[in-house]
């Protein structure tokens, strides 16, 4: 995802602006919910303050149509979110196709790779690029 603003950075691989849009997408999310339950507190502080020391409120009876709603809702939420980064993530842990197969051993100081050709590498690894048709 090329961008201008600054804390986005060059995309480094293909599936970057999947990951990008879903990373946006709960912090749009995340935004919202922030800005519209604090409204909501600050409007029912303002409301329902207490004028008088001696003032009693009036008993509040429970709403089941509300509280289901506010169970589906971040339940509906969650689970796109879910649904949305599972398939981000499956899309990223499926190789492409043709990809290479290469054998790579991490030790303290050095990397080892083996090509599924037999040829082997230490510290560098060299793909060959894939031929283009044009």
């Amino acid at each position: 995802m090329q961008s201008g603003f600054p804390f986005i950075p060059e995309s480094a691989s293909t599936y970057s602006g999947d990951v990008d849009a879903l990373y946006f997408y709960i912090s749009g999310v995340t935004l919202f919910f922030t800005l519209l339950i604090s409204f909501v507190i600050i409007f029912f502080v303002v409301k329902y303050r207490r004028r008088n020391p001696f003032e009693i409120p009036r008993p509040i009876e429970g709403s089941t149509k509300l509280e289901t709603l506010w169970s589906v809702i971040p339940l509906l939420i969650a689970m796109s979110i879910f649904f949305w980064g599972a398939k981000v993530y499956f899309n990223q842990y499926r190789p492409p196709r043709n990809a290479v197969e290469v054998y790579v051993v991490g030790k303290q100081w050095m990397w080892k790779f083996q090509h599924a050709t037999g040829q082997r590498e230490i510290n560098e690894l060299h793909i060959p690029s894939a031929a283009r048709s044009v």
